[in-house]
């Protein structure tokens, strides 16, 4: 059974239903789920296939703060992360298997950056990587993220994410 998510504006208990009652004229949203405050209308969306909520309700100005961070720092930072030099694969023909190859490779490369930006978040925030999550941010969070990403590239969270590997492998042998 999933528990409803408690707004923190209002303090009540959050109400399960539809993108359709939200976005009445966008078809492919209609059957996923969505948490709303009938308290004050703060919602939050759910993990796909599920009734889980993403994190707690927000009202306009945290979805605004929320989609901001997403869009201008996190976002960029994994899904470019394929691009990074360190990434060029070698030169190949451009046949279907290769192309479907580089997709699968694209794919892998962003899925450990994504990783490493949350990871790298959570240690700037000096928050448990499972609180780090767009859907857990208050407004002052959001801020606090924001400075802690902004001018940072791709190549610096990596070189992070090693160094803290290689601390790790020695921490482990020793």
């Amino acid at each position: 059974m999933t528990i409803a998510p408690i707004c923190r504006t209002c303090n009540q208990a959050a109400r399960l239903t539809t993108k359709a009652e939200i976005y009445p004229n966008r078809p492919d949203l209609a059957e996923k789920a969505i948490w709303i405050c009938e308290g004050c209308g703060a919602r939050v969306g759910c993990h796909p296939g599920t009734t889980t909520a993403l994190g707690f309700p927000a009202g306009p100005e945290l979805r605004a703060a929320r989609g901001l961070l997403h869009d201008q720092l996190i976002d960029p930072l994994w899904r470019n992360a394929w691009r990074e030099p360190c990434y060029a694969a070698a030169p190949r023909s451009a046949g279907e298997a290769d192309r479907a190859k580089g997709k699968h490779r694209r794919v892998c490369i962003n899925r450990a950056a994504r990783s490493r930006v949350y990871a790298f978040l959570a240690d700037r925030l000096g928050i448990p990587g499972a609180e780090c999550h767009t859907g857990m941010f208050d407004l002052e969070r959001c801020r606090a993220a924001w400075r802690a990403l902004r001018g940072v590239t791709y190549r610096e969270i990596r070189v992070w994410a090693q160094e803290r590997e290689a601390a790790e492998r020695e921490r482990r042998a020793a």
